[in-house]
């Protein structure tokens, strides 16, 4: 499905979950399920329809590469990871263990001590993935294009790979980056943040979606350096953010 008629989709999915808690906030028989249900679905929709919107406007305005340091300290053309989605995925779960913690204490003031229970627990809960945010342990990440190699993080998973063992790169959603040797996954936490496309073997799969330069960009950038060895030295450089910039203008 193309990108646009999801958003669409989707949008129009979220506004109807908006309508209907708003609804069940007001007019539901039970008044605490009624207030609770409609909360929940109205956190739901909001965050929800934040990142459609995102989502339709990030596509056409990519911040491009730039020149950095890679996680392992080479210098690096860094095509960086919006960081909306991640902070989304932050904000939603400390959103949910507020509302949860609402009802624990609404329950409690009706006299409910099962449902209050329940909810002081699942607040708790929703809390917990919040600890590795804390702990500095997640971040947007993105790829890292350096004289060595590529690397790569999304939230709470990495990967390197050198040049050696690349073979290539498919350009789409996800980006896929093909290899002789799948690397060893890093992790920095086991909560919440694993979340990585699927690959089949021989190829690492990159969420291409909100990376700061065209997935096409990248993946001719990555082809030329697979097929003439000598232009890895330029990652990192000015030079090598002026390529991707150049095929990007052609598109």
């Amino acid at each position: 499905m193309p990108r646009t008629v999801r958003n669409l989709v989707l949008g129009g999915c979220y506004v109807a979950l908006a309508a209907l808690g708003a609804l069940l906030v007001v007019e539901a028989g039970d008044r605490l399920l009624g207030l609770l249900s409609g909360l929940l679905l109205l956190l739901v929709a909001a965050a929800g329809l934040a990142l459609v919107c995102f989502d339709s406007w990030y596509v056409t305005h990519r911040p491009g590469p730039r020149v950095g340091t890679a996680p392992s300290g080479l210098p690096a053309t860094v095509v960086a990871r919006s960081p909306v989605p991640t902070v989304l995925s932050a904000v939603v779960p400390a959103l949910l263990a507020g509302w949860a913690l609402l009802g624990c204490v609404l329950a409690a003031g009706e006299e409910r001590p099962v449902a209050a229970v329940v909810l002081g627990l699942l607040a708790a809960l929703l809390a917990s993935p919040l600890l590795a945010v804390a702990r500095r342990q997640v971040s947007a990440g993105g790829l890292w294009l350096t004289a060595a190699g590529i690397e790569h993080r999304k939230e709470g998973v990495g990967w390197s790979v050198p040049w050696e063992d690349v073979t290539g790169a498919v350009p789409g959603e996800p980006l896929a980056v093909l290899v002789r040797a799948q690397p060893r996954l890093q992790r920095t936490t086991r909560l919440l943040w694993q979340r990585e496309p699927a690959a089949p073997a021989g190829a690492l799969a990159v969420d291409s979606r909100y990376l700061a330069a065209d997935p096409a960009a990248v993946a001719a950038v990555v082809a030329r350096c697979v097929a003439e060895p000598g232009q890895r030295a330029r990652m990192g450089t000015p030079e090598a953010v002026r390529q991707i910039a150049a095929v990007v203008s052609r598109a």
